[in-house]
């Protein structure tokens, strides 16, 4: 029985291999959009609540507020009805911003503490649901269930904490990124939100050492400034006031 367990396994691996190389061969891309978004939602609210520990809850202007600067960017271009986004603050010192399966997307307050104003925040954000519309998520899931550790996590005794924290150091290729900027400016340009934001955010950042692992597959700032510039902005509106932006920036520290 023992020997053909073994065998089982062997080829199970053997069988991923292949299938692993035939991917990279073709690219995921095409997989990744061909998974139904009602198939990855519903994995991604599975594993939603392992992710993360401690939300921030504030049922006052400050919600309101982030709902708002949310609703000035999704849904507003074509193809929005096709995914959908849920955004949550979360209590944590580390400057990040993250996409998980299903549209769930995270905002640290670190990240939070650090944006100078809505329109940097609302760079980020575009950001990461252009990681959700094109289905970044689910391309990096797939490459990893092919290794070995996507592997372990599968058919062994894997927790779906294993899962969360594969999720919380989900790293995209530097050509992931780079689409994800791009149409977020795109998004940005769409939604008359000024895209100087964007690019004055990551400058800034590029200055701090405690984040160094939040940009460490993201493109230059020279990069950025070269893109901003080609998604120039026109008829540009304020998210919100100063006094409303404050009242966000509180919002982990209001019951």
């Amino acid at each position: 029985m023992q020997d053909r367990a073994s065998k089982t396994k062997g080829l199970i691996w053997l069988a991923a291999a292949v299938l692993l190389g035939g991917l990279c061969a073709s690219g995921l891309s095409p997989l990744a959009h061909a998974i139904p978004w009602r198939m990855e939602k519903e994995l991604g609210d599975a594993l939603a609540p392992t992710l993360p520990s401690i939300s921030c809850h504030n049922q006052g202007q400050a919600d309101l507020l982030l709902q708002r600067l949310v609703m000035r960017l999704y849904p507003i271009r074509p193809g929005d009805d096709a995914f959908s986004i849920e955004v949550k603050l979360v209590e944590s010192p580390e400057i990040n911003a993250y996409a998980t399966l299903g549209g769930h997307i995270y905002i640290n307050s670190g990240l939070l503490a650090k944006a100078g104003s809505p329109e940097e925040l609302a760079g980020i954000l575009a950001h990461e649901i252009e990681h959700v519309h094109h289905r970044h998520i689910m391309e990096a899931t797939l490459m990893h269930l092919f290794t070995i550790g996507g592997l372990q996590m599968v058919f062994g005794d894997s927790s779906s904490a294993e899962w969360a924290k594969y999720f919380l150091n989900l790293d995209f290729t530097r050509s992931q990124e780079k689409q994800a900027d791009q149409e977020g400016l795109r998004r940005l340009q769409k939604a008359h939100i000024d895209n100087q934001g964007f690019r004055h955010f990551f400058e800034r950042m590029e200055k701090t050492e405690s984040a160094a692992a939040f940009l460490s597959d993201h493109p230059s700032s020279e990069s950025r400034h070269e893109m901003t510039e080609k998604f120039s902005n026109q008829d540009i509106k304020p998210i919100m006031t100063e006094g409303e932006w404050l009242v966000l920036k509180d919002y982990c520290h209001r019951e």
